[in-house]
């Protein structure tokens, strides 16, 4: 019998961004749900639990900030660790998000897919 996966909800609008993130984190070893926006976010983590996310702060409908609330409002999700995937990482203050269970912030501009599957590993090891 084979160790369960760990689950990670990729919060992203853009289709090839998700589609590149999903691509290596099942590579690496993870199993992995996608939406595009806010909403169908709070369904799906509802009924996953999963044991991390990666969010893009800016969503069609509620934003990411907007979902960083709502995940804090329940005591079952709130502790579900969160990479931020964003192109406005410069303008977030270090640490600011830390409240809303951020473990990382990553800038689209800069970063490569292979970042987001390390921050996911060191924060579900």
């Amino acid at each position: 019998m084979s160790a369960k996966k760990p689950m990670v909800v990729v919060v992203e609008d853009d289709i090839w961004m998700a589609g590149q993130l999903i691509r290596q984190l099942e590579r690496g070893g993870f199993a992995t749900a996608h939406v595009t926006n806010g909403l169908e976010a709070m369904d799906v983590i509802d009924n996953t639990h999963p044991d991390a996310i990666i969010l893009d702060i800016f969503l069609p409908g509620p934003n990411g900030v907007v979902l960083l609330h709502e995940l804090r409002s329940h005591s079952d999700l709130a502790r579900i660790p969160i990479v931020v995937c964003t192109t406005t990482a410069a303008d977030i203050p270090k640490g600011s998000l830390g409240a809303y269970g951020v473990r990382a912030v990553l800038d689209k501009t800069t970063m490569g897919v292979e970042d987001a599957v390390a921050a996911v590993r060191r924060i579900v090891a």
